[in-house]
């Protein structure tokens, strides 16, 4: 399932050109949703990426869970970094490039160092089974809609994969 899901970070950091890309799994045994692969990050970042847990309930769809986020679609919402003020050590332990933390959003398209935008992976019944984690484009830009939407297809594509590879993952 690793390769599956690495193969799936790697396309679309490369296809799509954006600064990071992660994906995180929810643990079915436990419930405790962890990151699990990633391209784009600094190794130091990673590794403090990796540490980090989640509930499934700070996914849940009628609600942002403790960040606040902007909803994109039913699978997709925004985090803004001004809306998600972080602490002195998320900026050094969390955020790919901390120098560029001081910078300011000159258009609505532009995106800020701490922007970020899940698309869940959901079974059709919406149980959470993991979320795609990306940043903006290599540009400083958000992604276009159609990307977000490709973003939203392979995550169907994951969720059915996820499923068939797992059995104590609820079937997609």
């Amino acid at each position: 399932m690793n390769d599956i899901i690495q193969d799936a970070v790697n396309y679309i950091h490369r296809q799509f050109r954006l600064r990071f890309v992660m994906i995180g799994l929810r643990n079915p045994t436990d419930g405790v949703c962890t990151y699990r692969v990633e391209a784009g990050m600094r190794p130091d970042v990673w590794e403090w990426q990796k540490k980090r847990t989640y509930k499934k309930e700070d996914f849940a769809l009628t609600k942002a869970g403790w960040y606040n986020a902007g909803e994109i679609s039913r699978l997709t919402r925004v985090y803004l970094e001004e809306d998600n003020l972080l602490g002195e050590e998320d900026v050094e332990q969390v955020v790919n490039r901390p120098f560029m933390m001081k910078a300011t959003r000159k258009s609505q398209e532009d995106t800020l160092e701490a922007d970020f935008i899940d698309t869940l992976i959901l079974t059709p019944d919406n149980d959470l089974l993991g979320w795609i984690e990306y940043s903006g484009t290599i540009a400083g830009k958000f992604p276009d809609p159609m990307v977000i939407r490709w973003i939203e297809f392979i995550a169907a594509i994951l969720a059915a994969a996820i499923s068939t590879q797992d059995p104590q993952m609820p079937q997609a």
